[in-house]
């Protein structure tokens, strides 16, 4: 047997929509959560970005993370990272396939909402949605708890290169290489789950090491753009250009799984840095200058 592995107000400059209402914004974080997919990453390395997130959170993303969940808010959202996945991955829940999902076009060098997230239904979506959520004073601390780790969830999806693949293959779904045992694996399967395992390490010591590799590099640069679907895009290129090639011989290879696994880590160490970006650009130290009077000013 061959093995294999979701209206959310976007528009075309990476905003959600001012005139979405709340009542609607509330309803897809409960279809959310009681609706998902099999195909995701898998549950513990939702826990290790978490967690190597966390030292990037900067006072003001900190002390808005306290006040919802409390003095010991970092193990709460490490806790609590994998329980989206947890729940989306009941095969009763295959209905919220595209909010995993941000699907491309060969060639494609630009991302349009209407072609990319038709029907809002895309992971870029869900993270303009969740921070939707946690921006606005209408809804309750119960609801920015849940988009805390939606926005989470969905931000470590879009870097997964497959799920950002081409819309042909359905994020490599349709593509199937044979293994050691000459058994199809498939290739959602391999990306969002086995290549994960292939790694045999702990969350927390593997959140260590590549916390340790961000501080040799300058993680500034892939924070440049600060558009949710621009990093979709960028993970699409990367599934071109190094996914995908990677496949092209049908097989499952030590070649793969090293190649793949240094382009997996190299996602997750954004993803982290990134999400922690989100939070720390939403919600900045009190004294920070406000940015519509530093605009005036300049």
């Amino acid at each position: 047997m061959a093995r294999s592995c979701g209206g959310l107000g976007l528009r075309s400059g990476g905003h959600v929509g001012r005139k979405t209402k709340p009542s609607r914004l509330s309803l897809l974080l409960a279809l959310t959560l009681c609706s998902g997919v099999a195909l995701a990453f898998e549950e513990s390395g939702h826990t290790m970005v978490a967690q190597l997130m966390v030292p990037f959170l900067k006072d003001g993303a900190r002390s808005e993370l306290e006040r919802l969940y409390g003095e010991d808010w970092s193990r709460e959202i490490v806790s609590r990272a994998a329980m989206v996945q947890a729940d989306l991955n009941r095969p009763q829940n295959k209905s919220m396939i595209p909010l995993q999902l941000t699907l491309f076009e060969q060639g494609d060098e630009t991302f349009q909402p209407d072609k990319h997230c038709p029907n809002n239904r895309c992971s870029v979506g869900a993270v303009l949605e969740s921070r939707e959520v946690l921006l606005r004073s209408s809804f309750s601390d119960a609801d920015k708890r849940q988009a805390t780790i939606y926005l989470m969830h969905y931000a470590l999806q879009m870097h997964i290169p497959v799920n950002s693949g081409l819309k042909r293959d359905d994020g490599g779904r349709k593509i199937y290489l044979k293994d050691d045992d000459l058994q199809p694996v498939n290739l959602a399967w391999i990306w969002n789950h086995d290549l994960y395992r292939q790694m045999d390490k702990r969350w927390f010591t593997y959140a260590q090491e590549l916390y340790r590799d961000i501080e040799k590099v300058d993680p500034q640069a892939w924070v440049e753009s600060m558009n949710p679907a621009d990093w979709a895009l960028e993970a699409h290129e990367i599934a071109e250009a190094e996914v995908y090639p990677l496949a092209a011989e049908g097989r499952y290879s030590a070649q793969l799984k090293r190649a793949g696994t240094a382009v997996l880590e190299e996602q997750l160490k954004k993803a982290a840095y990134r999400t922690a970006s989100l939070f720390n650009e939403m919600f900045p130290p009190e004294d920070a200058p406000d940015m519509a009077e530093s605009e005036a000013e300049g």
